[in-house]
Parts: structure tokens; sequence; C-alpha cells
């Protein structure tokens, strides 16, 4: 009998990619061939294709096989990631020195909150503990609001876990715009991994990314700053959020990331705050963006972080489970008076629904907690739809604030996020069989 999870892909006229979505082993056929295997004509299939199709799980003897493959892919991700909370991020301030247009963060509050020296402190160690109980290596991310406009939390805390010799590794994501020579330095010394937001060429960052109350370029600032990384040697990417306008000029952006020859690059696909169907479109573009952007800049020694996690995932062939920390509950946010959100774009919401963590004294406490089990259910091995999904395999979830942002509910599929993995997917189906010619 046929899997039930099955499926076809028409990659040219009259070719076929055919896989079971949860074992990813694409066998291509012709039109003829793929009706005969989904029509349950056996009888036309030789012997040699009847055991291609059952050693890539395509046909199976019973419903059990079935059953077995997903009951393994849940052992593994119960193995690999159930109750393991690896990254953490930390929001040292509640401000941020820029408006940009896009934000989902919502509206900050004008009267600034700094995270205290004692709650970071208390988390990292805390965060330690949990490391060493499960015998895996951290992450924490400054994160914001801009980060840097309390760098001094940042100092500390890094130097406090390297006296403390913690197995955590540091990641940042700043604007920029205050990096000095002395931050630079701590950075690089540190080995934290910087990520700068900036959105394009001159006239595309100073539309998106703004001052409050004056209109100095921010492109400007921040341009300077690349150059003093550069000079110094500081270990840096981009992060750069797509925004329409450069979908409409892709040749002058792809030239202006040439130019500006950043090597790692983290595109953002944008984030849709409201009920809206302009996602459809934009998605669509944007997914054709980076793909022609990652064949043009992998050539040039470029190294482009969105898609390389789907080619990762499909090449070395492991269940992609999640693409962001919350979804199944890996991660933890600390916000700036010490509230403890699990995704970092809630950090600024009024209702939170997990304890603070000066009033815990284990990471294992918050596995009880409704709001953490929820999430930590939000895998796309527990939703029935995503299980009929063709592209499951390398998918990961998608956004769960987009989600409810667009359709209501965390629990809601991301399907903005669909529409990307399944156009990411046909083109790397499209690569094997061609690669295979």
């Amino acid at each position: 009998m046929i899997s039930k999870y099955a499926q076809k892909i028409k990659i040219k006229k009259d070719i076929y990619a055919i896989f079971n979505s949860l074992v990813m082993l694409p066998i291509y056929v012709n039109k003829k061939q793929c009706d005969n295997i989904f029509n349950g004509k056996i009888s036309q299939l030789s012997s040699s294709e009847k055991k291609a199709l059952i050693k890539a799980g395509i046909f199976i003897k019973n419903e059990k096989i079935d059953d077995k493959i997903k009951s393994i892919l849940k052992d593994a991700h119960d193995k690999t990631a159930k109750e393991k909370i690896t990254i953490m991020y930390i929001i040292p301030t509640n401000s941020c020195n820029l408006k940009c247009t896009y934000c989902f963060i919502g509206k900050l509050n004008d009267k600034q909150i700094k995270m205290e020296k004692d709650i970071a402190l208390d988390a990292v160690d805390k965060f330690n503990n949990h490391l060493e109980k499960i015998g895996e290596k951290g992450t924490i991310f400054f994160y914001g609001a801009e980060p840097l406009l309390n760098f001094e939390l940042i100092r500390d805390t890094v130097s406090y876990a390297k006296s403390k010799k913690y197995n955590i590794d540091f990641a940042m994501v700043s604007n920029g715009i205050l990096i000095t020579e002395e931050i630079a330095d701590f950075i690089k010394n540190n080995n934290i991994a910087l990520g700068i937001s900036i959105d394009g060429p001159k006239e595309i960052t100073d539309k998106n990314r703004i001052f409050k109350g004056n209109s100095t370029s921010v492109y400007d600032i921040v341009i300077n700053k690349i150059k003093m990384l550069k000079s110094r040697n500081v270990d840096f990417g981009l992060s750069i959020t797509i925004a329409p306008v450069f979908l409409e000029n892709e040749e002058y952006f792809l030239n202006w990331i040439l130019n500006l020859d950043v090597q790692n690059i983290n595109y953002n696909l944008l984030h849709f705050t409201y009920k809206t169907d302009e996602w459809k479109n934009y998605y669509k573009k944007a997914t054709d963006f980076i793909y022609k952007s990652n064949n043009l800049l992998f050539e040039k020694g470029f190294n482009e972080d969105r898609i390389n996690r789907k080619y990762e995932a499909f090449y070395n062939r492991f269940f992609k489970f999640s693409d962001c920390g919350a979804i199944g509950g890996n991660q933890i946010t600390i916000c700036p008076n010490g509230d403890i959100e699990i995704c970092h774009g809630y950090w600024n919401r009024k209702d939170k629904k997990l304890p603070n963590i000066k009033h815990i004294t284990d990471l294992s406490e918050l596995f009880k907690e409704k709001e953490y089990k929820k999430w930590a259910a939000n895998i796309t091995l527990n939703k029935k739809k995503c299980l009929s999904c063709s592209a499951i395999y390398i998918c990961g979830g998608g956004c769960a604030m987009q989600a409810k942002d667009l359709f209501g509910t965390e629990k809601t599929i991301d399907k903005p996020f669909c529409i990307h993995t399944k156009k990411i997917l046909k083109i790397l189906l499209n690569e094997v069989y061609e690669d295979s010619k």
C-alpha cells in the first residue's frame, strides 16, 4: 500500500519528484509512472522499482509502518529537544533609539527600564545550571529594543559568564549606531556573534529605519560603524529585513551587498502584524529573491543563513523540528524587569504568563507552566495539517507570533512561511534532479 505521507511534486513537464515527506528520499519518475504509483497500479511496476519505493517509504506493508516512522521522529525530538532550553534571550532595556516602520515589537514605553545586573547574573546562573543538567552548550542573545543602550549590563554579564567558565556562547543583534571602538574591541575579544541591522542602500534603509524626532541618516552612521568594525577585524554579519521596495530593485540591491563585502548575511522575512492578504504575494517574491541572491552571493564567498538552514536539513538528511527556538520550547526570554517569556518577540507585551526569573529556583519549574507546555507542543509533528504537507521535513514551523497576528492564535499554521518552505523544497528537488542527469 502507499504511505499516507507519500507526496508528489511536478518538477518539469514530464518529471515528478515522489517521496515520503517524513523520510525525504526523493525518486524521480515520469507522469505515467507517477500515476501508476499513486493510483495503486502495482502490477505496472518492476521488482526493482517496487524495492526502491519501499526503501524510500513510499510503499509500505501496512499502516503500522507510517505510525512507526512518525513515532521514530517524535522519539528523536524528545531525545534531542524535549524540555531542553539551550537558548536564552536577554533584553537589556525596553528602549530603542530608532523607530523602524516595520518593527513587530510594538509601541515601546517612553519610560526607560534598564535590566539590573543582579537579574541578568541570576538568569545566567540558572541557565548554566540547566545546561549542565542536560549536558548541552547554550547561547545567550542580547536583543531589543536596542541592547547597546545598556552596554554596561552586556559587558558585566559576558565577563561574569567567562570568569565562571560557563559553556555559553554569546550573540547580539544591534542597529549598530552606538558601537564605539571600545565596544567593538569587547565584541571581538569575547567572540560575541554580532548582527548589524541594515536594510539595503541609503534610500531604502533611511526610509524604513529612522530616528525618533529627527531626519539624521541612519544609513550614513551605520556604514561608518561597519567600516570601523572591519578596520578592527571584528567578525560580524548583516541582519537585513527584506522590504517590498527592493524586491522591485533586486540587481541594485545585490550589487550593493557585493560592494559592501560583508560575508555573513541573515535575511529577515517581513513580519505581518495586522490582518491582511499582502503576505501572499510578498512571500512568493521574497523567497524567489532569497534563492536568486544565494546563487549569486554564494559563488562570491557569501553565506546566507536563512536558506542555508533549509539546505542543511535537506542535504544532511535530518528532520527540522523547529526553525525558531521558541517552537518546541527550547528558548526563554528574560524581559528587562526579569519576567520570563518564551518568544523574544513577546518581551514587550503586558499580559505575562510565566513567572519572573527571580521567583524560580530552577528552569525546570517552567515545564509545569501552561504557557510553556503550549510552546513545547507547538511543533509540526503535532499538527494534522502539517503532517499532510510535502515540505514538513525542512520546515520547522515558521513564526508562531506571526500566525497569531494574522490568524488569531500561536497554534495556527504560519501560512506565509508555508509559501516560503514549499517554494524552497521544489527548488531543492529540482537541483537534485538536475545534478543527477
